[in-house]
């Protein structure tokens, strides 16, 4: 009996190594197209063979802010340039990416602080979020709508009337998050389909509402 368990457990560290080893043989790039327009060009180049992959943007493009992942399969002096061009004819490249799970954004020509046209950091939008409820805000969270993870209390101390404060979202492949506060006297509201995207928002106040959402994409 201790040989059968000794050699089941034998079995169940093999398999685990197998799928560590899996999970390690394929990367993951995940692409941002900040650069203004539709990339209508979209190539992984092998260095070594010079293999080209198709076209990742596909016939419709990849639109300005889309996102795309391409994966990479590990080898021996795997090294490989990431290719793009814009629909204005705009064209630019990395020539030396190598094998790792990583976030790229395709950066605009104006936007590049040197000769390099892409950044290793997803793009970052603000949420400027205003407390017109007429009471201090306690409670002030975002909670990521696909992983259920929430984030610290942004009202920290307490948000006073009429203040503002600024919160960042990164962005991902199906980025969703609610908003959701709580003022002193126990008054709550939420928004809860809140996309990535650089809007001032107001907290409003019950009788300061025009509908059923407790807040406003205008700063007051």
């Amino acid at each position: 009996m201790k040989k059968v368990l000794t050699l089941a457990l034998a079995a169940l560290l093999l398999l685990g190594c197998t799928f560590a080893l899996a999970e390690e043989e394929v990367c993951t790039y995940t692409i941002f197209n900040e650069t203004g327009e539709k990339v209508t060009e979209l190539y992984v180049i092998d260095n070594a063979t010079e293999e080209k992959s198709d076209n990742y943007a596909g016939e419709e493009g990849l639109a300005k802010g889309g996102i795309i992942e391409i994966q990479g399969t590990n080898k021996e002096g795997y090294e490989i340039t990431l290719a793009f061009k814009t629909e204005s004819g705009i064209e630019g490249a990395f020539k030396t990416l190598h094998f790792e799970t990583v976030p790229i954004t395709l950066l605009a020509a104006d936007a590049m602080t040197g000769a390099t046209p892409i950044t290793f950091f997803a793009p970052v939008c603000t949420y400027t979020v205003y407390n017109t409820t007429g009471e201090k805000v306690t409670e002030l969270y975002v909670t990521d709508n696909t992983t259920g993870e929430k984030s610290e209390n942004y009202a920290g101390e307490g948000l006073e009337n009429g203040a503002s404060i600024e919160i960042n979202g990164t962005n991902k492949p199906g980025y969703v998050v609610t908003l959701s506060f709580k003022t002193e006297s126990g008054y709550e509201g939420a928004f809860e389909t809140l996309h990535y995207e650089t809007v001032p928002i107001s907290l409003l106040a019950a009788d300061a509402m025009t509908g059923a959402t407790q807040i406003s994409f205008k700063a007051p």
